[in-house]
């Protein structure tokens, strides 16, 4: 039986450590097939983002940032349209917006072309980071406002009247 246990966890360990060093710069985006085949990996590295506090492990994720940023910016399959007035100039809050969108896009692709459900969802995505306490995020006025009319069922409203 500990010969079972320790071999779910090395291979637990084995899985977790080979997401984490995923090489992303190794990631080819020449053409549309590179693109589509690509897409788990810009999941992987949303899915990272979110999963990790803004400071932390800085090295892997601008790793993960630069090609989350390279895979927006070429995908065909799908079109983003990151929001400014969103911007609140913390370092790497606008990156993790990005991961929303990808987020969302991702998990969501029969509304990937609907602009308005990609806008509100991934900014709900981004306000249960913010208020995660744990991701170091001092959120802005603005996202505050934004979180408190989530919380009161208005937000689709509050962005209509940014």
């Amino acid at each position: 039986m500990k010969k079972i246990t320790l071999l779910i966890l090395l291979c637990y360990s084995y899985i977790a450590y080979s997401q984490k060093l995923l090489h992303y710069d190794e990631i080819k985006l020449d053409n549309a097939a590179d693109y589509k085949t690509a897409d788990s990996f810009a999941l992987t590295a949303a899915n990272y983002l979110l999963s990790s506090p803004l400071k932390k492990d800085t090295a892997q994720r601008l790793l993960a940032s630069h090609f989350l940023i390279k895979w927006m910016a070429g995908t065909p399959d799908y079109s983003f349209s990151p929001d400014a007035a969103l911007q609140s100039g913390q370092d790497g809050l606008i990156e993790i917006y990005l991961a929303c969108l990808t987020k969302y896009c991702l998990e969501n692709k029969n509304y990937a072309k609907n602009k308005k459900a990609v806008k509100l969802n991934s900014i709900r995505l981004l306000l249960t980071y913010c208020g995660n306490p744990d991701n170091n995020i001092k959120m802005s006025t603005r996202l505050r406002k934004l979180e408190e009319a989530n919380e009161k069922g208005e937000l689709e409203k509050a962005l209509q009247d940014l």
